[in-house]
C-alpha cells in the first residue's frame, strides 16, 4: 500500500526535447560533464517575466564570444526565453521561479569534440526564504584550502566549479551560511554563490573583475542604481578589511541582497543593506 505521498517529477528541456529530472539528461561524452566546458545562468523569473533577462543574456553571449563558441544558426535570446517559458508552463510553476540555463560545448574529447552547443533548461519554484530580506544576519568565513586565479577564465560563470563546491562543503562543516573564496594574491574573489560588498565611512566597496570574481548580474545592476548617490570603489579587498567595515552584504540574482551579521569576531549592522533591498530589489522582485 502506498505511503500517500506524491512526488511530482520535473520536466526539463534539452536541445528542444523534453526530459524528466530523474532520467539521464546528457550524453556520457558531454564536454561540460567531462571537462567543465560549460557556462550557466541562474535567473529569477516572476511568473513568465525576468526583470534582469537582458543582463543575463549579455553575460552569456559575451562569455560565448570570449571562448570562441559558435552559437547555433537559429539561436536567439528571444527563442531561448520562449523555451524557458515552455518549461515554466510544463511544470505548472508560478510566483518566484528559479531558472537555470546550462550551455555545454558539445560532445567528444578534448581534441575531437564536435563543438556544437547544447542547451539544458531547468526550472523550480524559488525557496520562499530567498524571496525576502534575511532577518538573521548571515555568518561567513574564508575558504583558504585553494585559491582562484585572476585570469579571464576565472570571471566566467562556468560549470568548472570545484573550488565553490569545496568551499560550500567547508562552510557547511563550519556552520557558516557562505564562504568567501580568495585569489592567488590573498584578496577576496567572491563567495560560493554571491559577490561581496562592504560599507566603510559612507563608501560602498566591492570587488573588481580583475580579482578573479565572477562578474555578478545583481552586483553590476545594483552598482548602476547606487552610483548617483554613493561613493563607489571597485578594487582589491583583503579579508582583514572586513574587520573594519560597518556593514557587509552579499548579492546574487536569486536573493538580491543578504546582509552579513558576523565575520570572525566582527558583528555588523544592516541599515544600508536593508534600505538597498527595499528601495531597489523590491522594485524588480516584489
Amino acid at each position: 500500500m502506498g505511503s500517500g505521498f506524491f512526488i511530482a517529477l520535473m520536466h526539463a528541456l534539452f536541445n528542444g526535447q523534453w526530459i524528466i529530472d530523474e532520467a539521464a539528461a546528457l550524453p556520457v561524452d558531454n564536454r561540460s560533464f567531462r571537462y567543465g566546458a560549460g557556462l550557466f545562468e541562474t535567473i529569477r523569473f516572476v511568473g513568465e517575466s525576468a526583470p534582469l533577462w537582458e543582463q543575463h543574456m549579455r553575460r552569456l553571449l559575451n562569455s560565448c564570444k570570449q571562448l570562441s563558441w559558435n552559437l547555433p544558426a537559429l539561436f536567439t535570446t528571444d527563442r531561448l526565453r520562449d523555451d524557458v517559458i515552455r518549461v515554466i508552463r510544463k511544470n505548472k510553476l508560478n510566483g518566484s521561479i528559479r531558472v537555470r540555463i546550462t550551455a555545454s560545448q558539445g560532445q567528444g574529447g578534448l581534441f575531437d569534440g564536435d563543438g556544437k552547443l547544447s542547451f539544458l533548461i531547468e526550472a523550480w519554484t524559488l525557496d520562499p526564504g530567498r524571496q525576502i530580506f534575511n532577518t538573521n544576519g548571515w555568518v561567513i568565513g574564508c575558504y583558504e584550502a585553494a585559491r582562484k586565479s585572476t585570469d579571464s577564465l576565472s570571471r566566467l560563470k562556468s560549470t568548472s566549479a570545484l573550488i565553490y563546491a569545496q568551499a560550500a562543503a567547508h562552510a557547511k562543516a563550519e556552520k557558516w551560511n557562505d564562504a568567501l573564496t580568495l585569489n592567488t594574491q590573498g584578496n577576496i574573489a567572491d563567495s560560493c554563490i554571491a559577490n561581496l560588498f562592504l560599507v566603510r565611512e559612507g563608501r560602498i566597496i566591492t570587488t573588481d573583475p580583475d580579482q578573479g570574481d565572477v562578474e555578478g548580474v545583481m552586483q553590476s545592476w545594483l552598482l548602476e542604481q547606487l552610483q548617483s548617490d554613493f561613493s563607489i570603489e571597485r578594487r582589491a579587498i583583503h579579508p582583514d578589511e572586513l574587520l573594519g567595515a560597518e556593514e557587509v552584504f552579499l548579492t546574487n540574482a536569486l536573493f538580491g541582497i543578504r546582509w552579513v551579521g558576523r565575520y570572525a569576531d566582527r558583528l555588523y549592522t544592516n541599515q544600508l543593506s536593508e534600505r538597498f533591498y527595499r528601495k531597489y530589489i523590491r522594485t524588480i522582485f516584489p
